[in-house]
């Protein structure tokens, strides 16, 4: 397996204090928070997300409130919403756990990327100002080990809050028992032959998204996937004015030995905007023209080629036209 890719920075910061309660329906829709919230509303019982005073310490606020709250990063459960902030209180963000592995939890959230602008919204009778990310209003998910937990970026870990409420607690606490023992023993599930929550992985799963059946069907190194692709019966090409939307990229730099993965997601004449994402899979994009694209880039990587969306007749070529 290649090592992928990890640069970028990404910022994320969603939500800020406010002095006054308000229902969690009344934050605008594409901040972390209100995602967390309408999540984790489906799963818990009720009265739900009832805590929020203020749009901040979500962790104090919900064990005041009567939830179950854990502050080790291993002792949580899918449901949860873990909670970041600023090491000043200067901004926080929240996402919600959808699966717990041996080492590392698996998370959705809303927000994250780039900063693009800043958005204002009211939220408890006062006006507030959120950061932008090209994440706004998308979801989209994370791989973040136990040990990273503790500090994102310039934000600390506050804790988890569970889909439980105390008195439910109180009553069983062994039915509420995370085992270590069981926690380590967890395998990462497969999609396909591939590990679900590796970088490649991701862009294989939006590739069967747009390309016809039987989806991607190769297997191997990811230095191998051009020639293993077209020997599955995919259409590959080297020449970047050949790609359509739904194209996988692959580049390889020699020197440090990585692999980084893209995915065509928007072209412009000979513009060609890449959706890739890091090994913690927290999302980044890179527009580039076709001709950069085929020339190693400041970073020394090099195109080994790419994956058309497109399968081969029985002769070798295109089963249908491509849009160049």
């Amino acid at each position: 397996m290649q090592k992928v890719l990890v640069f970028i920075g990404v910022f994320f910061a969603c939500f800020y204090a406010s002095a006054y309660g308000a229902s969690w329906q009344g934050l605008p829709d594409g901040i972390c928070a209100k995602y967390a919230a309408q999540e984790f509303e489906k799963i818990a019982p009720q009265p739900g997300v009832n805590w929020l005073k203020y749009n901040y310490d979500w962790v104090l606020q919900a064990r005041q409130a009567g939830w179950v709250v854990k502050t080790s990063v291993r002792d949580v459960i899918p449901g949860a919403i873990v909670e970041w902030q600023g090491l000043k209180r200067d901004g926080g963000h929240v996402a919600i756990v959808r699966r717990v592995l041996a080492n590392r939890i698996i998370v959705e959230e809303m927000n994250v990327g780039t900063t693009t602008g800043t958005a204002v919204y009211n939220f408890g009778g006062e006006s507030h100002q959120s950061p932008v990310t090209d994440g706004w209003n998308k979801i989209s998910i994370r791989s973040i080990l136990y040990s990273d937990l503790l500090k994102m970026d310039n934000k600390k870990f506050m804790g988890y809050i569970w889909p439980v409420r105390q008195s439910d607690y109180e009553q069983n606490p062994d039915k509420y028992t995370v085992s270590s023992v069981d926690q380590l023993k967890t395998k990462e599930p497969r999609y396909k032959s591939f590990k679900e929550y590796w970088a490649p992985t991701y862009m294989i799963k939006e590739f069967d998204k747009i390309a016809p059946a039987p989806g991607a069907n190769w297997t191997g190194n990811v230095k191998e996937w051009i020639q293993n692709a077209q020997a599955a019966g995919w259409v590959t090409a080297l020449d970047c004015n050949e790609v359509q939307i739904g194209t996988i990229t692959i580049q390889y730099n020699p020197v440090d030995k990585l692999v980084k993965v893209g995915l065509i997601c928007a072209i412009k004449k000979d513009l060609l905007t890449l959706d890739l994402r890091k090994s913690d899979l927290s999302p980044f994009r890179e527009t580039v023209t076709t001709s950069d694209l085929q020339k190693p880039d400041k970073e020394g990587y090099l195109l080994l080629g790419c994956i058309l969306p497109v399968r081969q007749n029985p002769l070798g070529l295109p089963t249908n036209s491509i849009n160049k």
